[in-house]
């Protein structure tokens, strides 16, 4: 109510007494007046609530926190609109620093009520208005103009094209008129943490804030990106599993408060999940950590109670969080801030029980066990809050992974000293191991000796077997040098010479073990190249074939194994002695010999190995006789032989743990079969990538040739090999650095592999062809050459199988290089 200004009697002068008594009565009346006015003031000011109606936000520049000058509402029921809201009393209000709201998760709808004035510019006041943190879900802002609502939106709940500006982090833009006043209602409703500071913003201020935020949000993205990536690779590559859960720790708090500050933004068809991703982040966060202390602090080395107690932990907050995806997000939320309190318990006391234990435990334990022993400290003892509402959540900003990222540098750091220390005790007990060694071998060599010694007592049935398994590489010796009598033929000296180094190895096993040895004796397993072998096999098959004019087919099943380890001195003596029994029997007929590949459990290749022919076949009542040395079918009698080889392959096949199978073939003559378990094998296990034989004098000088293997081993030996004889030998590990060679100069000639990661040898040759179409190609492969789909119109210039021999190798190159007249361009 508007008063005149009140005038003390002694400001005007007088000249009666009559005047002068007015005066005084009108002094006493003012007096009196003044008295009822304090005293109503008094009275009011008690009557008013603490509620009242705060001072209006003015239009200042800079930062103007808006919630000490707010007016709060909680609606439990969130059904009340702006209308309703607006009209609502100062009582129904509550202020911030009257009574602290203790809202944490909340299901009701929280009100905020403020008035934005311009009334000391002669400009329109733009001022940007932002509510909280971006994780909170919805925002509605109402303004009231000239008696009527202006609404605007932003947040997950919304589409992203109803927000009232497409931003990370959601702000409002409000106008003001001069000499204007508006009233301003924000309804928030967040079933994620209720984090609430509306502050406002002019462009300069706002335009700093951003910058400052995007800057280190930069830099930490960046650090992320840069330390993440290393932690994953050298954890993948070194095996060492406390690296690679922090590193996946990391990854998923990095993923969790990625979410949580809104960058989903940038990912629209995923903002209306956001809490749900939250929730399953954050248990894969809890459950990697805390996997992280139980390898950390070796806890499987502390007591059968321990173990189970914090599994049971760590599953029941996981179970909690995870329920936030499905179920009630709010009820999850509070419960785990309790929940997780235990964790700074029963870390520390895992940890203490270990020194107790006396448990080795690493600098790490240590630095990990006394962080969480302080911040449970400081979590039971009082909480710091550093925003105006803050609630037991964690602040999850974009920077606090760097502390996570410090912890895993910290990690790789111990599992370098670790692996230094491993490296020394693997030092010293690789030289125990090494004087043991010798003393086994001095023990072997003396059972070796008595082995031998006992030997000579049978010498009957040991010279019975050397005449048996030498007839065949005799006998192929004389064949091919009967062919050389007829004209030179460039394969038949390697077949001699491979012929004869089998005598020998069969000499070398026939000479050192006798027949009662034979059961004992210990196979010699190593890797090798499956077809490469196979391909010998066949080559010697095909000769004892012809000799009764039969015919050999070879018939290789897909999924075979490319390298295994094998005793192949064994097999290829199993091998041929069936082979050869088939041809004896067989005349003007087909040897078949099937490669099959049957399932088995992961590592292990299961072989099954076929001979087919269709001779004589063998008797029903004879097959259990097989077995048995000396020992011949009666449809047999007329042909040469003494009945050795079944049994030698019988006794073989035993020793590898398998048996020999025989069945009857539908169209005449006998099926032999058998199976083999085989593990699996390595080309960097591999000692021999080509076969040393006796070549002529080769000159490589000013040829150039692209080396393409995926294996190191494979490259360096054939690019020394080829170095050796003159060659200008360029080493590529992959498709795409063979092209970088080829477009770099001219190329006489690409030797590749076939099955390679990334870009494997079909593709590199079609990318060959169509860039430089006339530039000789060889494939030096493990595997024969099998196009893919889409690759059919695609051949190598030449291909051999690994191993091949030099002279086999070097004879291939020679040619290609002088058939080579392209010189590459890009």
């Amino acid at each position: 109510m508007n008063r005149p200004p009140y005038r003390h009697a002694s400001y005007f002068p007088s000249t009666d007494s009559s005047q002068v008594g007015m005066d005084e009565m009108n002094l006493k009346l003012g007096m009196r007046r003044l008295i009822w006015l304090l005293l109503s003031l008094c009275l009011g000011y008690l009557a008013t609530p603490a509620s009242a109606a705060p001072a209006a936000v003015s239009c200042v520049p800079g930062i103007v926190p808006v919630l000490p000058l707010t007016q709060l509402l909680e609606d439990p029921s969130r059904a009340l609109d702006f209308n309703e809201v607006a009209v609502l009393g100062d009582e129904r209000f509550f202020g911030a620093d009257t009574q602290a709201p203790s809202l944490a998760f909340t299901h009701s709808a929280i009100w905020l009520r403020f008035r934005l004035e311009n009334g000391a510019s002669a400009e329109v006041c733009r001022r940007w208005l932002t509510v909280g943190e971006p994780r909170l879900e919805n925002l509605q802002v109402y303004l009231q103009r000239e008696g009527r609502w202006e609404t605007m939106r932003a947040s997950s709940d919304h589409p992203l094209e109803q927000w009232a500006i497409a931003e990370r982090q959601p702000r409002f833009l409000l106008e003001v008129e001069p000499g204007e006043s508006i009233q301003v209602l924000v309804r928030v409703v967040s079933r994620s943490w209720m984090a609430i500071n509306p502050r406002i913003w002019d462009g300069p201020a706002l335009l700093e804030a951003l910058s400052h935020s995007q800057l280190l949000d930069g830099l930490t993205l960046g650090v992320m990106l840069l330390v993440l990536p290393i932690g994953l690779v050298i954890a993948l590559l070194t095996r060492f599993p406390l690296l690679l859960m922090n590193s996946l720790l990391l990854l998923f708090y990095f993923a969790v408060v990625v979410v949580v500050n809104g960058y989903l933004f940038y990912w629209p068809a995923l903002l209306p999940w956001s809490r749900e991703i939250v929730a399953l982040l954050s248990a894969c966060t809890f459950v990697t950590f805390l996997s992280y202390c139980f390898v950390l602090l070796r806890v499987r080395l502390l007591g059968a109670w321990l173990r189970p107690v914090f599994i049971l932990y760590t599953l029941c907050g996981a179970l909690i969080l995870s329920w936030g995806a499905v179920g009630d997000f709010v009820w999850t939320r509070n419960l785990f801030i309790l929940f997780r309190n235990m964790a700074y318990v029963l870390i520390p006391l895992a940890f203490a029980i270990a020194l107790y234990r006396r448990v080795r435990l690493g600098w790490l334990a240590w630095f990990v066990s006394g962080l969480m022993l302080v911040q449970g400290v400081i979590e039971f003892t009082g909480h710091v809050e550093n925003d105006v509402w803050l609630f037991g959540e964690d602040r999850l900003g974009l920077s606090s992974a760097l502390f996570l990222a410090f912890l895993l540098i910290c990690t790789l750091i111990s599992g370098v000293v670790h692996a230094r220390q491993r490296e020394r005790k693997a030092l010293d007990e690789l030289t125990f191991l090494q004087q043991a060694e010798n003393e086994r071998l001095e023990s072997q060599v003396q059972l070796r000796t008595r082995q031998l010694s006992d030997s000579l007592q049978a010498r009957s049935a040991l010279l019975a077997r050397i005449s048996h398994d030498l007839r065949t590489p005799l006998g192929s010796i004389i064949h091919y040098a009967r062919e050389l009598k007829q004209g030179p033929v460039a394969e038949q000296p390697e077949r001699i010479e491979r012929n004869a180094r089998q005598q020998l190895e069969l000499l070398d096993d026939l000479l050192e073990f006798s027949r009662s040895e034979l059961q004992q004796i210990e196979l010699s397993l190593q890797p090798g190249y499956l077809f490469g072998f196979l391909r010998e096999i066949e080559e010697e098959g095909r000769y004892l074939a012809v000799r009764q004019h039969n015919r050999l087919q070879c018939v290789l099943a897909d999924g075979l194994p490319v390298l295994v380890n094998a005793d192949f001195r064994q097999l290829r003596r199993i091998l041929i002695n069936l082979l050869n029994n088939a041809a004896k029997y067989t005349r003007d007929g087909l040897i078949l010999l099937k490669v099959e590949s049957l399932p088995c459990p992961s590592g292990l290749f299961r072989l099954r190995f076929i001979v087919q022919d269709n001779g004589v076949g063998v008797p029903q009542d004879f097959r259990e006789q097989l077995a048995k040395p000396f020992q011949r079918g009666s449809n047999t009698l007329t042909t040469k032989g003494f009945g050795l080889g079944l049994s030698i392959v019988s006794e073989l096949l035993g020793q590898m743990g398998s048996e020999l199978h025989v069945a009857e073939n539908p169209q005449g003559g006998s099926i032999f079969s058998f199976e083999l378990e085989l593990e699996s094998a390595s080309e960097d296990e591999m000692e021999q990538f080509f076969l040393e034989s006796h070549v002529v004098p080769t000159d490589g000088a000013e040829r150039r040739i692209v080396l393409v293997d995926d294996v190191e081993l494979t490259r360096t030996f054939l690019g020394d090999l080829l170095g050796g004889y003159g060659f200008d030998v360029q080493l590529a590990s992959g498709g795409d650095e063979a092209l970088d060679c080829l477009a770099a100069g001219p190329v006489d000639l690409l030797i590749t592999d076939q099955i390679m990661p990334g870009m494997d040898g079909w593709a590199l040759l079609r990318e060959v062809r169509r860039c430089w179409p006339e530039l000789p190609v060889l494939l030096y492969s493990a595997s024969p050459a099998r196009p893919g789909a889409g690759q059919q119109g695609l051949t190598f210039d030449g291909a051999l199988l690994k191993p091949a021999t030099t002279e086999e190798l070097l004879a291939r190159i020679e040619r290609l290089c002088s058939e080579s007249t392209l010189s590459p361009t890009s």
